[in-house]
């Protein structure tokens, strides 16, 4: 262990931290966005594990976890926009093989009738997959869908098994490791969306501090490097 290998993984950590950082500074408009956070392990499991998935530097990367606060909500008056009224609670997504969670209430019908959400994929509701004949409907407090007062349909809301095991997946979508299962005591609200929970503030500081570490691990390796070059040159001359 040298000093080039302990700056390599300072230099990682900060890669990382900036690519989280540019992600939820593009992503400040995403309905249900959720910041994403890299925490990184222990120095000295970094150093000792050898076990551990690498990026073919030897250095062992951080996990992007995700903020799971919730963001604030707005007005739209569009029937299927609908929003989550409980921090935990999440809708859920799927192509048919794979789940997802998402705070993104924006939901739409597909040209089968489907209940969609980002990316396409299928709402899942109460009864399974949720099929409307138009948008002219109402969503209660419970998640149920009502067309003159009478129900079509319902949507379920779900939370992870772990929530330490969510993990941002593209856009507003979530994956859970550990799976997940249905949120009780959990509302939503018609007409209204979830906004994403970041801050350009926040993120501008922490794109600030990232530079700034880059600088110094910088600095630390060409001092380390030059002493090296006149340590071999002394080396020459005896």
């Amino acid at each position: 262990m040298d000093i080039f290998q302990i700056a390599g993984i300072g230099m990682l950590d900060g890669r990382q931290r900036l690519e989280a950082v540019s992600q939820n500074a593009a992503s400040m408009s995403l309905p249900g966005f959720r910041r994403q956070v890299v925490t990184g392990s222990a120095f000295d499991s970094i150093l000792l594990s050898s076990s551990a998935q690498t990026n073919g530097t030897g250095l062992l990367p951080a996990p992007a976890r995700v903020n799971v606060l919730p963001g604030a909500t707005k007005i739209t008056d569009r029937s299927l926009d609908v929003a989550i009224d409980a921090g935990d609670a999440y809708f859920a997504l799927t192509d048919g093989t794979h789940t997802w969670l998402t705070r993104s209430g924006a939901f739409r019908l597909d040209p089968s009738g489907t209940l969609v959400g980002e990316g396409g994929f299928r709402v899942i509701g109460a009864q399974g997959d949720i099929h409307l004949a138009d948008s002219n409907v109402e969503i209660g407090a419970d998640g149920r869908i009502l067309r003159q007062g009478e129900p079509v349909g319902a949507i379920a809301l779900f939370r992870a098994t772990n929530p330490s095991s969510l993990r941002a997946a593209t856009g507003s979508l979530l994956s859970a490791s550990d799976g997940i299962q249905p949120a009780e005591a959990a509302h939503v609200r018609g007409g209204m969306l979830e906004g994403a929970n970041t801050d350009p503030t926040r993120e501008m500081i922490s794109a600030v501090g990232v530079s700034r570490q880059f600088e110094a691990l910088s600095r630390v390796v060409q001092a380390y490097d030059d002493m090296l070059g006149r340590s071999i040159e002394k080396l020459a001359e005896v």
